[in-house]
């Protein structure tokens, strides 16, 4: 079982982030990570079903796994990840860059807070099965300070 933190992550350790970058690489690897968010998605929505249709799908969640539209939103969720790695040593640019990304998801229709931490376990998840060494503690952690920074967005 992969936890999330339940209190905010203001800032990561210094040990979790070398974690972190030293895992990014094999998780992007090979399609930039198009791979571990489609296996996300699919975890997520047949782990919440109902959240199929917030996200405007419909059918059984197999069935997406060939859906372009899909496909290219894990890919967007995993280079929205690259950047937040690539920014992790200055949290003040990673905040804001992912609260602007939180301001513009307002448009996309009614995004909870809560709908997050189950798309956190299943991003965790699908990294697991590509990144056999994943630090799962030092990625919790981040993913928590990640979609902090988002949801403030979404509720600016």
């Amino acid at each position: 079982d992969i936890g999330l933190p339940q209190k905010p992550v203001t800032m990561v350790s210094a040990a979790k982030i070398a974690a972190i970058k030293a895992n990014f690489p094999q998780i992007s690897s090979g399609d930039g990570g198009a791979s571990v968010g489609l296996e996300m998605f699919m975890k997520y929505f047949t782990d919440n079903p109902s959240m199929m249709a917030v996200f405007k799908y419909t059918g059984a969640p197999e069935s997406l796994r060939g859906n372009a539209k899909l496909q290219n939103h894990g890919k967007l969720i995993l280079a929205q990840l690259a950047t937040a790695v690539s920014e992790i040593d200055d949290t003040g640019k990673m905040t804001a860059t992912l609260k602007a990304l939180g301001v513009r998801h307002k448009g996309f229709g009614d995004i909870k807070a809560e709908y997050f931490p189950a798309l956190g376990v299943s991003l965790l998840w699908a990294m697991e099965q590509k990144c056999a060494g994943l630090d799962k503690g030092a990625w919790a952690a981040f993913y928590k300070q990640v979609s902090d920074a988002i949801i403030s967005g979404i509720q600016s």
